[in-house]
């Protein structure tokens, strides 16, 4: 939940630099500090409260909705490929040092004998290599990255709006599931009112015993009625907290109370503005973008490339025997005497002497102490005291003749997933299209069907009062009565009905088009244009 808030606060700011927008800047980091708040470990159900407003469910969701959290996860791994392919450009280095022991003794490999080693030795070694290649995937792979990043980005705000829809749409469904249980109240009220009337007549023998028995048959469908209405409206906050992704309380009150008003837009410039900026098309269109990138960094493997590479190294070789050292060197100086030695005899023996050679006295080159204490210091070199080994620097071009078609299947997958994406793109543009010219015909249905059900609602009124005044003068029967309180039930619940079968319609209007219409969010008036001027203000994801 923590990450959730992360992932909230890191879109916000990434929303306010890109829009510029201060005012939304402002709204989009409030939202991420209340998801910060929100995602603490034991205080989700605290912080909810007693009262709920939409405003507030959707920054509750935005910090905890598994779905979306997990969506918005995606974009720190998006920005760091981009950074991984810039870093491709870059040389890559690596390091090592080791050290190893050695002991004397003859060394076999099954039955070859590679000779008896005299001393046990000491080695060290470091190596400091340096690496760089440039390709065509590399290149096109920044724009890749970049692409991918955009379409990322893209896709969680698509999420976010898609999220903040399924909210509105679920409280909307919890406030028709209160006002329901309401009107089962009322109707519950009604239907004892109606008995106690009936038991009245009953009483001072105006009625038979068969009306009470009646009325209270009515009175029973009617707590019945009631029963499934509270069941309804705790089952609807159970679905509103499922979407939040906080536990709500079964007596949280909603207060947002959802305004009717005649809409008044034209269904071609709402199409117009859904098909410029409608969050879900941004999405399939950065996608398009996306698989277009990946397309000409798969047609980059028919270019050459170019590596070079260089590295520092050296080693140390140490016996540990001193005795093997000096005699190393004692063999060495005999050698030196005899050689010397030889080439004496030569030059004396010879006619005019052995060219290249002035007689020499060999005992200078007899072994002596110093030459021996030399050997040792010059053993001495475990573990720092390296023999540096001569630098070697390559460099090498590759031209790609022919890979057994590798290449010409990653580019037609890469092709085929490009014309994928396209065709996503053309049915979410075509889906749009569809549903916001469905979105707008149910809405203005529901508009006029709201004054139709008002009237019928009134009419219903009258019609129970008339029934119950003549009832109790016995100038009518309880089947008119039982009936005008049927029609009032019928009247209500379809009144109610026709009300969130608009506000259900708008928000599905609001989710074909990509943006807010309530007057209250400063969403599009009747001309296409937003609150305080601003065309076609889009729905805010915070």
């Amino acid at each position: 939940m923590e990450r959730g808030a992360e992932v909230a606060a890191s879109m916000a700011y990434r929303m306010a630099y890109r829009t510029g927008d201060s005012v939304k800047a402002t709204s989009y980091l409030a939202a991420a500090l209340a998801a910060l708040v929100g995602s603490a470990p034991g205080l989700a159900a605290q912080e909810v409260g007693d009262d709920l407003t939409l405003e507030r469910a959707v920054s509750l969701a935005r910090g905890n909705n598994p779905g979306y959290l997990s969506q918005a996860n995606d974009s720190d791994a998006a920005a760091w490929q981009v950074r991984e392919a810039w870093g491709g450009l870059l040389p890559s280095v690596s390091a090592g040092a080791g050290a190893a022991y050695t002991e004397a003794g003859v060394q076999r490999i099954g039955t070859l004998d590679f000779g008896a080693q005299s001393t046990d030795y000491l080695s060290s070694s470091y190596n400091l290599s340096v690496n760089w290649a440039l390709n065509g995937s590399t290149l096109y792979g920044i724009a890749n990255a970049r692409a991918n990043a955009r379409a990322t980005d893209a896709g969680i705000e698509a999420a976010a709006f898609n999220l903040r829809t399924t909210v509105t749409a679920q409280y909307t469904a919890a406030l028709a599931a209160r006002d329901a249980e309401a009107v089962a109240r009322d109707t519950y009220e009604r239907a004892q009112q109606n008995l106690r009337i009936v038991e009245t007549r009953v009483q001072t023998g105006f009625a038979a015993g068969t009306e009470a028995t009646q009325a209270e048959v009515v009175l029973g469908r009617a707590e019945v009625a009631l029963v499934r209405a509270e069941r309804a409206r705790r089952a609807s906050i159970a679905r509103l907290s499922e979407q939040i992704g906080v536990a709500l309380e079964n007596d949280v009150e909603l207060v947002d109370e959802l305004d009717v008003f005649e809409p008044m837009w034209d269904a071609d410039q709402l199409l117009e503005t859904a098909l410029r900026a409608h969050p879900s098309l941004n999405s399939f269109e950065a996608r398009v973008a996306a698989s277009g990138a990946s397309l000409r960094q798969a047609q980059s493997s028919y270019l050459p490339s170019i590596s070079l590479s260089t590295g520092w190294s050296g080693n140390a070789l140490e016996a540990r025997n001193q005795d093997f050292i000096l005699s190393q060197a004692q063999d060495r100086a005999a050698a030196s005497v005899q050689r010397c030695e030889q080439l004496n005899a030569l030059d004396a023996g010879l006619p005019g002497g052995y060219p290249g050679w002035e007689p020499a006295d060999c005992s200078q080159a007899a072994f002596t102490p110093e030459m021996g204490q030399a050997a040792l210091d010059a053993n001495s070199v475990f573990p720092f005291d390296y023999n540096r080994i001569p630098v070697t620097v390559r460099l090498n071009v590759s031209i790609p003749i022919f890979q057994g078609f590798t290449r010409q299947r990653q580019v037609e997958q890469a092709s085929a997933a490009r014309r994928d994406a396209q065709n996503s793109f053309r049915a979410e543009e075509l889906r749009i299209r569809t549903a916001v010219h469905q979105a707008h015909a149910d809405l203005d249905a529901a508009w006029r069907s709201i004054g139709i059900e008002e009237r019928n609602l009134e009419l219903a009124n009258t019609q129970l009062e008339q029934a119950r005044q003549r009832y109790q003068v016995g100038n009518t029967s309880i089947i008119e009565l039982m009936d005008a309180e049927t029609s009032l039930s019928t009247a209500q619940r379809d009144h109610l009905n026709a009300i969130y079968s608009f506000h259900q319609a708008l928000v599905a209007l609001e989710a074909a088009t990509g943006q807010s219409l309530r007057p209250s969010t400063g969403g599009v008036d009747e001309d296409g244009n937003g609150a305080e001027g601003r065309p076609d203000a889009m729905l805010s994801n915070g």
